[in-house]
């Protein structure tokens, strides 16, 4: 048998190929929208995963919301509320819709309160779903790299009345 020879030029071609493909990959991949939406997707299943640390990490140091919580008491809020659930999935029930706002960008949709719990767990699950509404998780960069980006704050015009502050 004998044994086909491929040109090195072919080889120089395949890997130029290869590297573009690479490059325009992280092209779209570095976008600040795909990267909003991928930062909350993900701050999502760390919330219903009920790791605190790792939720708290994706908060700016300065974080603020509707309710008067900083990144700590947030964290605190969360760690209490949450502990209530035997099983919890935090999901957004539409595609969220990222646009970009003075200062860094949104990341808009309804969301959903899953799980099985104590009573506080149903009630929660009840309040969220009665509410209705949007959240509006707003991040913006926290460094020079494309997938460094900090959430800054969480609103909620429909929670924040029937939970003001």
């Amino acid at each position: 048998m004998e044994w086909m020879k491929v040109p090195v030029s072919w080889l120089k071609i395949a890997a130029i190929l290869s590297v573009a493909a690479w490059l325009t990959w992280l092209f779209f991949l570095w976008r600040p929208a795909r990267q909003v939406e991928l930062h909350t997707s993900n701050l999502l299943a760390r919330a219903s995963a009920r790791d605190w640390d790792a939720v708290a990490a994706m908060m700016a140091a300065d974080y603020r919301d509707a309710w008067g919580h900083d990144r700590t008491t947030a964290v605190d809020e969360g760690r209490k509320l949450f502990s209530h659930f035997f099983a919890l999935h935090i999901v957004p029930l539409d595609p969220l819709r990222v646009s970009e706002i003075t200062g860094g960008f949104s990341a808009r949709a309804r969301i959903g309160v899953f799980g099985t719990g104590t009573a506080v767990a149903a009630a929660v699950i009840e309040e969220v779903r009665e509410a209705g509404g949007e959240a509006d998780f707003v991040w913006r960069r926290k460094g020079p790299w494309p997938w460094q980006w900090a959430l800054s704050e969480v609103r909620h015009e429909t929670l924040s009345a029937r939970w003001p502050r």
